[in-house]
C-alpha cells in the first residue's frame, strides 16, 4: 500500500523488504526516537504512520484529504495495538488546524508534488516543528530547469502527471532547496533514489502484469494503464526525471 520507492542495498531485496528499509531510512533521517511526535504529510494508506507508531513508540499525526484512507489507517491502528499513538486528520495541510511549534519531525513522503503551494506547504512545516525539529521531503523531479521547459508538456508528462496522478507538478530539486531556505531550514542531506524507484516500478510492473485480470476487474482497461505509467516513468529516469530525498533541520 506504499506508492513510493523502497530501498534495495544489495539489489535481491523483495518488495515488503525494500519498503521497510525505506521507512527505516526516512526514520533515521528524522532521528526519530520513543516518544518523538511525528507529522505525515500526505499519509496515503497509512504504511509509514503505524510503521514509526509500532517500531518507534512514536507518536503519529497523519494528514489525508481522503476519507477512506483515514478510515483504513484507524481501523489498521487498533488492529496492531497503537491506537493510542495514532491520530489522523482529514483535510488538506492548509486547511487543518495542528498545534504550532510542537513535531520533532515533518515528513512529505511523495505528496507534495500535489501541493499547488510548495513553498507555503515547507513553511507551515516550519511553523509546526520544535526548535530542533527535522523535515523529511522526497519527491520526483525534472533533472534541470531546461529539461522541465522541454518535457513539461509532452503527451507522456501529461499521461503520468494527469491521467495517473489525478494532478501533479515535476519541478527541479533545485527549486525545493530554495522552498527549504526561504522557509528558514538548515539543509542536513540530499539522497538521490532514483535507482531505488526505477527498481520498486519494475518490480509493480511484474506484479501488474501477473496480476492483469483482477486489475481489469476492478476497472476494465487499468492494467494496460498502470503499465502504461511505469514505461514512461521507467524510460524517464535520469533522462528527465530524478528522485531525490532533501532534509532540513530547524536550527540556525
Amino acid at each position: 500500500m506504499k506508492y513510493s520507492p523502497g530501498l534495495f542495498p544489495t539489489g535481491n531485496e523483495s518488495l515488503e523488504t525494500a519498503q521497510h528499509k525505506k521507512m527505516q531510512f526516512i526514520a533515521g533521517q528524522l532521528g526519530v526516537t520513543a516518544g518523538s511526535r511525528v507529522l505525515d504529510v500526505g499519509c496515503g494508506w497509512g504504511s509509514f504512520v503505524c510503521f514509526l507508531a509500532k517500531e518507534y513508540s512514536c507518536d503519529v499525526v497523519g494528514v489525508t484529504p481522503a476519507p477512506r484512507q483515514a478510515e483504513h489507517i484507524r481501523a489498521r491502528a487498533v488492529d496492531l495495538g497503537i491506537a493510542e499513538r495514532v491520530r489522523i486528520v482529514v483535510g488538506h495541510l492548509h486547511e487543518v488546524a495542528l498545534p504550532q511549534g510542537t513535531f520533532d519531525g515533518v515528513s512529505f513522503i511523495g505528496s507534495i508534488t500535489h501541493f499547488p503551494d510548495k513553498p507555503g506547504a515547507l513553511a507551515t512545516a516550519w511553523s509546526l516543528l520544535k526548535p530542533t525539529g527535522s523535515t523529511y521531503l522526497s519527491e520526483t523531479c525534472f533533472c534541470n530547469a531546461a529539461k522541465r521547459r522541454e518535457f513539461e508538456s509532452r503527451p507522456g508528462t501529461t499521461f503520468v502527471l494527469q491521467d495517473t496522478f489525478g494532478w501533479a507538478e515535476l519541478i527541479p530539486v533545485s527549486e525545493y532547496i530554495r522552498y527549504f531556505e526561504d522557509a528558514g531550514f538548515s539543509l542536513r542531506g540530499l539522497t538521490d533514489l532514483t535507482a531505488a524507484f526505477h527498481r520498486t516500478i519494475e518490480i509493480w510492473s511484474e506484479n501488474a502484469e501477473r496480476n492483469g485480470a483482477a486489475l481489469d476487474g476492478i476497472e476494465p482497461g487499468l492494467s494496460e494503464r498502470l503499465l502504461k505509467y511505469f514505461e514512461i516513468s521507467n524510460a524517464a529516469w535520469g533522462y528527465t526525471s530524478k528522485q531525490y530525498a532533501v532534509v532540513g533541520s530547524k536550527r540556525r
